[in-house]
């Protein structure tokens, strides 16, 4: 599937944007030298000078061997000087070369005639912008999760209370989301609706997001039905490869999907080509282990059972809350 010209032209603004902030960047500096150090500016010009000689030289003809040795002569005497100069001043070497966000392109987005991986996370980011517009993750944070809504007391099924229980899938959120990299590892949270597991994989992407990471968050009927949708040509989005493709990926509510063949095909591949590219997935279901083994195959089952399993216990939150509002 080709590129989508709406996310092509986002992200050609965005490098473009870099472009100009770093030539910006690199006029500052440079004029803050030459204003700071006379001299500088004076041997600069002289080195214009030298280039335009050389030009000269080549164009007269003839042999112009000596005339030219003697240039490039004074051509290195000036480049050294400048050097010097830049060195008794403070300032570090390569001050005033060229500034590139990324230096395999140079911002230009192309590299061996194929796209820089600068620019495809670019389009990783627009791709996700758009997936994420409607998604609540600023709604939900760490601060905000009230473990003082679990039960206090010994679950004799369980031999502990359900809020232990939460405190340490709390504390181990929290912990996936500070030493959160590429290699993380998946997490598939299983529990009953209303237990929290929505609010604390929202939490995990709200400060993965701050560290810069390309996060996608969606619900499975939400997600499954974009890719269908695209699937018969009913869009030029490239859905799939977003999916597959950013730094972490939060699919919500396993399960809640329609039964469809075509829906279980691109759950395993979204499943599948994560997995191979070791690729962190935050899966949430109201399945226990033993229903999800029931409803999806064995080839997305092994996956996802590879996957921290993180189970959720207490009561319906959302009815606690709504309790309390009444009173």
């Amino acid at each position: 599937m080709g590129i989508n010209e709406q996310y092509f032209s986002a992200a050609m603004e965005r490098l473009e944007e870099r472009r100009r902030a770093n030539r910006l960047e690199s006029d500052m500096r440079r004029s803050e030298v030459e204003s700071k150090i006379p001299e500088y500016r004076e041997l600069s010009l002289k080195l214009g000078e030298t280039g335009s000689e050389i030009v000269r030289l080549v164009m007269r003809g003839g042999d112009t061997s000596k005339e030219l040795a003697e240039v490039e002569r004074r051509n290195l005497e000036i480049q050294k000087r400048l050097a010097e100069l830049l060195y008794e001043n403070g300032y570090p070497e390569g001050y005033l070369k060229p500034i590139y966000t990324c230096p395999i392109c140079q911002d230009k987005g192309i590299v061996n005639d194929k796209w820089c991986q600068c620019f495809q996370k670019l389009l990783m980011e627009e791709t996700a912008r758009e997936l994420n517009r409607n998604s609540p993750l600023s709604l939900s944070s760490f601060e905000s999760f009230r473990l003082d809504l679990y039960p206090d007391v010994i679950n004799p099924a369980l031999r502990v209370s359900e809020r232990a229980i939460m405190q340490r899938n709390l504390e181990f959120c929290k912990s996936y989301a500070e030493n959160f990299t590429e290699q993380s590892e998946g997490i598939l949270m299983s529990g009953a609706t209303g237990l929290g597991k929505t609010h604390l994989s929202l939490a995990i992407a709200s400060k993965v997001l701050q560290k810069g990471y390309t996060v996608i968050y969606g619900s499975s009927p939400e997600l499954l039905h974009t890719l269908e949708r695209e699937y018969f040509g009913k869009s030029d989005k490239d859905t799939m490869s977003a999916l597959t493709g950013c730094d972490l990926l939060i699919f919500d509510d396993l399960g809640a999907e329609m039964d469809k063949p075509l829906y279980e095909s691109l759950l395993y591949e979204i499943i599948n080509a994560r997995v191979c590219r070791r690729l962190p997935m935050i899966v949430s279901t109201n399945y226990n282990t033993t229903d999800l083994q029931k409803h999806y195959p064995d080839k997305i089952c092994s996956r996802l059972l590879s996957f921290r399993l993180m189970a959720f216990f207490g009561n319906d939150i959302r009815r606690v809350l709504k309790k309390e509002a009444k009173f």
